[in-house]
């Protein structure tokens, strides 16, 4: 009989009408850290020896999950802010390197707690019923059996907070920023003043292994992949999720946890009041000496107070920019496209820079022009690229990174090489919400950019295409509808058309 109970309980079938409790078994113990209880025990108290005292007012970290001799010194500096405190709930979050899905995953209804060498830490069951409710964490349990992302914090988290219960959850490659939102939102819910929130992250993941070789060639490879983790990482201590999340996506930055941290500056930036710092930036390549195989680290701390939900404010409505938030878009869209075309930090550090508020979140439409200087002054020249969004469903700052992305693959022209951008002029329009017009008639040339739609063909004008064209508007709409792959004629009959109004600056403005 003995034998069969312990068959029941290795299995979690059901006994007696009730689930019988089971332990997820360490997947990575003896390969990513020591799978001896003294040694592992050992490691951890030494790097904690020298990373800092606890902190009280330390409240979410992000922290590496790589092996620990090369990212545990890194991680310690994270975790010794949490030692011989009074904590209740760990919320850790960490991305899912081998299932793929969208949104959070929970552990399997019958696990209590995640084992480690040193001893098991225990599910928070209470909080993980609750986020079960919400439909964005309905992940597959499976992804928890093999993933190290959470595993490699246990350790650490068994010294520092032995007594704190455990709510883990991975989160899925697919998560877009909306799920990100209501994750957050989600996990708002079961905050206390005792729960501290972790975001289990590798920052960029260079050579051949990885598929992402852009500093391959640089003298000082090291120092580039230092220089964009500091920048990117800087995004997230500054709780600035528009600008981590846009620096990683535009530049293709491999940072792993990429989600996790997403979720996490979400709930920063409506449920917490305080400030993050970045306490360490690392690579492997230092520990290593190989430069061609290279992950970045990165240990950051928030140390404040949880707070109600503050809700995301109405965006503001689109009015006349001035100076410096026209200048500030230009170099914005020169930054994205750096950030995109050479893989570098120049775009989380416009956001350092700028300050995101008032007109530069309202809602707009944008495109990005970019075009070979002339040859003499006052004259227009030829166009290198022009692309753009026409409605206006995102704030103008995320329209012109989109649209200056966009323009480096205009599919009328070459692939933009970062080489060129340092000899184009820079053009961005910021585009009124375009409304329809009942004919042709009512086109003003010269103030208005118009949309032509017939038999599910489009194509778009600017308002300064009359401008630089001199054509009349019949020559105007022919060339129109030749753009929208239709006959010269056929905006004469059938066509519709929306007209819109843009304010245009660029680098030959300055």
């Amino acid at each position: 009989m003995k034998t069969g109970v312990v068959l029941l309980v290795a299995c979690g079938l059901l006994w007696g009408g009730a689930a019988i409790a089971a332990v997820r078994p360490a997947a990575v113990a003896g390969q990513f850290y020591p799978g001896d209880a003294g040694q592992l025990r050992a490691e951890v108290e030494q790097l904690l020896a020298g990373a800092g005292q606890a902190d009280a007012s330390v409240m979410a970290v992000i922290v590496p999950h790589a092996g620990y001799v090369f990212s545990g010194a890194t991680a310690a500096r994270a975790f010794a802010a949490l030692r011989g405190r009074n904590i209740e709930r760990l919320i850790l979050l960490g991305p899912s390197h081998h299932v793929g899905f969208a949104g959070g995953a929970l552990p399997a209804a019958d696990i209590t707690a995640f084992a480690t060498p040193m001893g098991a830490v225990a599910l928070d069951l209470g909080a993980i019923a609750r986020l079960r409710s919400c439909p964005d964490f309905d992940g597959p349990a499976q992804a928890h059996v093999p993933e190290h992302s959470l595993e490699v914090e246990l350790p650490f988290l068994r010294v520092v907070a032995s007594g704190a219960k455990l709510v883990p959850v991975l989160i899925g490659a697919g998560t877009d920023r909306t799920t990100e939102e209501h994750m957050a939102r989600c996990l708002q819910r079961i905050l206390t003043p005792r729960t501290v929130v972790i975001a289990s992250s590798d920052f960029t993941h260079h050579g051949a292994m990885y598929g992402w070789t852009p500093f391959a060639r640089r003298p000082d490879p090291g120092g580039a992949q230092l220089a964009l983790g500091k920048a990117t990482a800087g995004r997230a201590a500054a709780v600035d999720f528009r600008g981590f999340e846009d620096q990683v996506e535009v530049s293709g930055d491999t940072v792993c946890g990429a989600r996790p941290i997403g979720v996490l500056l979400r709930l920063l930036a409506h449920a917490f009041k305080g400030t993050g710092n970045l306490a360490a930036i690392t690579t492997s390549g230092q520990v290593s000496g190989n430069w061609n195989q290279v992950v970045t680290y990165a240990a950051v701390r928030f140390s404040g107070a949880w707070t109600r939900w503050r809700p995301e404010q109405p965006p503001p409505r689109l009015a006349a920019l001035d100076e410096a938030q026209r200048k500030g878009l230009l170099e914005l869209a020169r930054a994205a496209l750096s950030s995109h075309l050479g893989h570098g930090p120049e775009l989380a550090r416009w956001f350092a820079a700028h300050p995101v508020r008032d007109g530069l979140l309202a809602d707009a439409g944008a495109f990005v022009t970019l075009r070979q200087p002339p040859s003499r002054p006052r004259v227009v020249g030829s166009l290198r690229a022009c692309m753009g969004v026409i409605e206006a469903r995102a704030p103008v700052i995320e329209a012109v990174v989109s649209s200056a992305v966009s323009a480096a693959h205009d599919p009328r022209f070459p692939e933009l090489r970062l080489a060129e951008l340092g000899h184009l002029d820079l053009e961005v329009s910021v585009l009124s919400p375009p409304v329809p017009v009942a004919e042709p008639a009512a086109i003003q040339l010269g103030r208005d950019g118009v949309v032509l739609s017939k038999h599910g063909r489009s194509a778009v004008y600017l308002p300064q295409v009359a401008a630089e064209t001199g054509w009349d508007l019949p020559t105007f709409l022919s060339h129109l509808s030749v753009k929208a792959g239709l006959p010269a004629d056929a905006w004469r009959h059938g066509a519709s058309f929306k007209v819109f109004t843009a304010q245009v600056f660029g680098d030959r403005d300055e």
